[in-house]
């Protein structure tokens, strides 16, 4: 019992230690310029620096604010291009409120058209999960037996509906990559 609980104390110190936002090295190099630069070009919040401030804590390192803040700023720069945005939006990845209000509306346009592409693309995948789980269970005799006649034929029914859907979407996908491209 008592292994059991040192096992554990040590995978939570690891996990808690996996979750730092900087390693030791990163600390203790302080090129927090640089810091701040990666962490603008990935569009994220300038509390960001608190949690690198916690996790350097540990060995005894304080950032250099003002140059984590000028990194930051110059890694914005790139972050908040529309092209950028473009990609962060295909990625489903979301946005942060970090922009400056001068370019934040052109962001946000061509991230809601990436979001949009993303959100497509990911119910495109789910329609054509559910049809290979329906193609599995209608080709294989044994389990087709195991449904009955009635579940076999809304499984077909619903496989049907589901390639109808998706072609339309995946048709829908085209025109708005398209669209997409256009707007850049």
């Amino acid at each position: 019992m008592h292994i059991a609980k040192i096992a554990l104390l040590l995978f939570f110190s690891l996990f808690i230690a996996s979750c730092a936002s900087l390693s030791k090295e990163e600390c203790l190099g302080g090129d927090w310029f640089n810091i701040g630069y990666s962490d603008g070009q990935s569009g994220l919040r300038i509390s960001q620096l608190s949690e690198h401030r916690e996790a350097c804590a540990e060995y005894h390192v304080v950032p250099d604010t003002q140059a984590y803040k000028q990194g930051r700023e110059e890694g914005l720069l790139r972050y908040c291009t529309p092209e950028n945005a473009l990609q962060e939006g295909l990625s489903g990845n979301p946005y942060r409120g970090v922009c400056s209000i001068g370019v934040e509306a052109s962001f946000l346009k061509q991230h809601r058209i990436g979001m949009a592409i993303y959100d497509l693309q990911q119910e495109i995948n789910q329609h054509k999960s559910r049809i290979a789980t329906l193609n599995y269970d209608l080709d294989n005799d044994k389990r087709k037996a195991k449904l009955g006649h009635k579940k076999v034929k809304a499984y077909e029914r619903e496989l049907i509906e589901l390639r109808i859907k998706v072609e339309e979407k995946q048709k829908r996908l085209y025109y708005m990559k398209g669209q997409a491209d256009v707007s850049m």
